[in-house]
């Protein structure tokens, strides 16, 4: 009997009804899938497709890995379908810096318990944009015309509760200046409307901005970060211009279902590590004015530091009337 009994588990364990070693050790077996929190023309997107197509090299994770886009709800259509998932690691969810703010929403119906924060990949780096011929010159000319018509001047940009939204209401605030965030699924179709003069003012990644600027569209007003870009020397950082503020940068990464396998977490961390590591990445880099590397795999100081934004990005929200 405990022949026959050992004869039919392994036997099953054969079929695949049963888990194995050898089946975690197995891993991938079958294609991936990414879910993307942004819509088709963002720069995150352009991201989600690289780590894609990297991911899926023979020498890395060898299996196709398609990017699903899901940018509804301000993160929350990615997070549920992710949730609804199988914690296998076969689902990936794309998440920024801007979940410690759609994750502090009452519309958000995920909940950061859900889900572990798997690898920390870069750093992007934003400014503000108006069109070449708008009469707005510099930063502080739209300033100036805030504080004449309080709430008038329309400023587009990502998602409410996104990293955006707070840089813009930081950097105005900063400035003493009232401004009215717009709104959209992802910063490609802020700038999108601004290009159709739709919006007087966006915000966008560097990398977004520059060929605009370069062919003669859009006019850089401030970089949204500490230090000046070299794709646009001449423009001021937020801080050179006198409005010192916490700067919240945006950060790309993945996170999984929370009770995906320890050795499933231990491959995807040991495969975005080649990615930012390879020649594709260094390719990436160097024609992506916007990014800067950031890599962090270790899951105890990525639940520490996300833990510490989604406090801060409550406070700021409530103190602006977001909550």
């Amino acid at each position: 009997m405990m022949k026959l009994a050992a004869g039919l588990f392994a036997a099953a364990v054969s079929l695949g009804m049963l888990p194995s070693a050898q089946a975690e050790t197995a891993y991938p077996t079958k294609p991936i899938e990414l879910v993307c929190s942004t819509s088709p023309g963002s720069t995150a997107a352009q991201w989600c497709q690289l780590m894609a197509q990297v991911l899926a090299k023979p020498d890395i994770l060898g299996k196709p890995v398609n990017v699903n886009y899901k940018g509804g709800g301000s993160g929350n259509e990615a997070a549920v379908y992710v949730q609804q998932r199988p914690a296998d690691g076969y689902t990936l969810l794309h998440a920024n810096a801007s979940w410690s703010g759609y994750m502090n929403l009452p519309t958000f119906t995920a909940k950061p318990d859900d889900f572990e924060f798997l690898v920390k990949v870069e750093k992007f780096v934003y400014a503000l944009a108006t069109q070449s011929d708008s009469p707005f010159k510099t930063f502080q000319d739209v300033v100036t015309a805030a504080k004449l018509k309080p709430g008038t001047i329309a400023v587009a940009g990502n998602k409410i509760g996104s990293i955006h939204h707070k840089h813009v209401i930081s950097a105005f605030k900063a400035a003493g200046a009232e401004v009215v965030h717009i709104p959209y699924e992802g910063s490609g179709d802020a700038i999108r409307d601004l290009l159709g003069h739709h919006v007087p003012v966006a915000l966008g990644s560097i990398g977004q901005i520059q060929p605009h600027v370069q062919s003669g569209k859009l006019r850089a007003l401030v970089i949204l970060s500490e230090d000046r870009s070299p794709a646009f020397p001449d423009v001021p950082t937020i801080t050179e211009l006198g409005y010192v503020y916490p700067i919240s940068h945006q950060w790309q990464g993945i996170f999984v279902k929370k009770g995906t396998p320890p050795e499933v977490k231990a491959k995807l961390r040991e495969a975005f590590a080649k990615v930012v590591n390879g020649p594709e990445y260094a390719e990436y880099l160097k024609n992506s004015p916007h990014v800067e590397k950031a890599f962090e795999a270790d899951e105890a100081k990525l639940k520490k530091s996300f833990d510490a934004e989604l406090k801060d990005y409550r406070a700021f929200m409530q103190a602006n009337g977001i909550l």
